[in-house]
């Protein structure tokens, strides 16, 4: 056999699906995609679709913003509340002094007043004009009066300076004179009436 024919059998002894060394150097695409990704790579959460469980985390976020939205709610409601109440009390308070003004200038008419010429009577009406007025004033501010006349003690509302002995049973620990008026508003006491009650003392035999 010569060189020639040696040759030609090796050719034809080589497999048909052998890989030339350019085409192995090349790398897959797969192998470069898989090449490409990063080691621990973690995939971005996304916000749970309708109808998808969002699990505990999903729920602990919305009940999170829920407490977020209601305590500003909250604030807000509590700053308008208390700027409302501070407007409508400085609009009594200012409703108020001008009623006081208007008794000032009556006050101060009577004070006016000469002497020369003008009886008692006339000083003793004018002043009882302004008591009056006064009164109502007091009431359409809702304060009233505390004058227990022929009524029971009660130390919630009078303070009893004395006492006055009685033979009578029945006026035992009733009111026998009021001293001096007292005034409350609503269920808030401003000044209890001072007055003096009747002590039943029983006979000795």
């Amino acid at each position: 056999m010569g060189k020639r024919d040696l040759e030609q059998e090796m050719e034809s002894a080589a497999p048909e699906d052998a890989v030339p060394e350019d085409a192995a150097a090349e790398p897959d695409a797969s192998e470069e995609a898989a090449a490409s990704e990063t080691p621990g790579h973690v995939d971005e959460v996304r916000p749970p679709e309708s109808g998808e469980d969002p699990g505990p985390e999903g729920e602990l976020a919305a009940l999170q913003d829920r407490h977020l939205r209601l305590a500003a709610e909250f604030d807000n409601f509590r700053r308008r509340t208390r700027r409302e109440l501070g407007d409508e009390g400085e609009r009594a308070r200012a409703d108020l002094a001008g009623k006081l003004l208007e008794l000032m200038d009556d006050l101060q008419r009577v004070a006016d007043t000469p002497l020369e010429g003008t009886t008692t009577e006339a000083l003793h009406e004018g002043i009882g004009l302004v008591a009056r007025k006064f009164a109502k004033i007091l009431s359409d501010t809702g304060v009233e009066p505390v004058n227990p006349v022929d009524e029971r003690f009660d130390p919630n509302l009078h303070d009893a300076l004395m006492m006055t002995p009685t033979d009578d049973p029945e006026q035992d620990e009733f009111v026998s004179h009021v001293v001096l008026i007292g005034y409350r508003l609503g269920d808030r006491l401003l000044r209890p009436a001072r007055v003096t009650v009747y002590r039943h003392e029983a006979e000795a035999s």
